[in-house]
């Protein structure tokens, strides 16, 4: 895999090799950096219903070469969370390079790579509770990630923008000692490897944007099973494959009253699970994001969205009012932001998901039958935090 994502760099760096006329520029470095420590608290975590105090450090750095034509980006990221009462901490990073070559005036290629992943030890298992309600700490959670992909920038006229991106994902993950190939179910490693496309036309006005865009990902899993219409049942059954577009569009409104900054997108999810469609589902996305500067050094952001799915004729027949399986999620966050001196800047985050479906709850000893599965899938979570953030000041860059 690393000798894939160097053999990668080293042909988009061959082929991004500077004209001669640009190779007499000066080759400039330039860095853009961030950090930020916070703490807070949390209520439920998903289906998880553990809350408890958390502190959050992270950073990104991406040093930027320019010469002439040629550009090359070598972001890095990292970041901690520490939670206490509920063993949820987690470690994420990730490392890349991003080379980008000016090919005309009007029109760039570039490439990305990077390899990165998560680090969750001992989380408690929600599929292996016992009659007493104990549950095994797991670090089945965790993964390694890589990824590889090309992209086009193009203006083919004044004021329009063109982007085209493909990129290949794959996602391995750590597997449970109890794992059973024999029999998978819940402790089976998602393992699985997707291949992404994005395609946006954008629309620049004087103060306003327009932007229409079509994403697409087909996910292939490597040991996950797909499903039996309507039961679920994996027995004998080809590895899942599922294949998700959604095209949107998004409109943006600038300095509206002079100020405050708008976006909205409205974008058409459809899913198909091509074995039988125990996955299918179809659903409206639509998102809404406010920029607003309060005064000269504090702003605020406010951001809502919403995922309504309702799922094929083929999905899980057993639901709790005996009607078609659906899945309604809504996410509301706030943030504000008040800038000190040095590039430094005190930072407040809060968010509240509610989701709300008729995926009958697992209940202890009952359902399903035998087995001590304790989940309630439909849940509220908040989680709210505070601190200290740092961004290199431009003039610094």
């Amino acid at each position: 895999m690393i000798r894939a994502l160097a053999a990668l760099s080293a042909l988009a760096l061959l082929v991004a090799a500077p004209p001669a006329a640009a190779a007499d520029a000066a080759p400039q470095w330039t860095l853009d950096a961030r950090a930020g420590v916070y703490a807070g608290a949390f209520d439920g975590y998903g289906v998880r219903r553990d809350s408890g105090a958390l502190a959050l450090a992270e950073g990104a750095l991406t040093p930027e070469l320019r010469s002439g034509a040629f550009q090359l980006a070598l972001p890095v990221r990292f970041a901690h969370r520490q939670t206490f009462g509920a063993t949820l901490s987690e470690t994420t990073g990730s490392v890349g390079v991003e080379p980008e070559y000016r090919v005309l005036k009007r029109l760039r290629l570039g490439a990305e790579a990077s390899i990165g992943g998560a680090y969750r030890p001992g989380w408690e298992d929600l599929y292996q509770r016992d009659a007493l309600g104990n549950m095994p700490g797991t670090d089945r959670y965790g993964y390694l990630t890589w990824r590889a992909g090309v992209n086009l920038y193009a203006t083919p006229v004044a004021h329009q923008h063109l982007r085209l991106k493909y990129r290949y994902v794959s996602y391995s993950y750590a597997q449970d000692p109890n794992f059973d190939p024999a029999v998978p179910m819940h402790l089976t490693p998602r393992d699985n490897g997707q291949h992404q496309l994005e395609a946006s036309w954008r629309i620049l006005g004087e103060r306003y944007a327009t932007a229409f865009r079509v994403d697409y990902v087909h996910r292939q899993d490597f040991t996950l099973l797909a499903r039996d219409a309507r039961t679920g049942a994996t027995s004998g059954n080809p590895e899942q494959e599922l294949d998700t577009v959604e095209p949107s569009v998004e409109v943006e409104l600038s300095r509206l009253g002079g100020a405050v900054d708008v976006s909205l997108r409205y974008g058409y999810e459809v899913q198909r699970d091509a074995f039988q469609g125990y996955y299918s589902y179809q659903g409206q996305h639509p998102r809404l994001l406010v920029k607003s500067p309060l005064t000269e050094r504090l702003e605020a952001q406010l951001r809502a969205e919403a995922w309504l799915r309702g799922y094929g004729p083929d999905s899980k027949a057993n639901t709790s009012d005996g009607a078609r399986l659906y899945d309604r999620r809504l996410a509301l966050g706030g943030e504000l932001r008040y800038a000190l001196a040095g590039g430094l800047a005190l930072r407040a985050e809060a968010e509240w998901v509610t989701r709300d479906t008729n995926y009958p709850d697992y209940v202890p000893g009952v359902y399903p039958a035998g087995r001590f599965y304790d989940i309630r899938w439909s849940y509220d979570n908040v989680r709210a935090i505070a601190g200290l953030e740092w961004r290199m000041p431009r003039a610094s860059r």
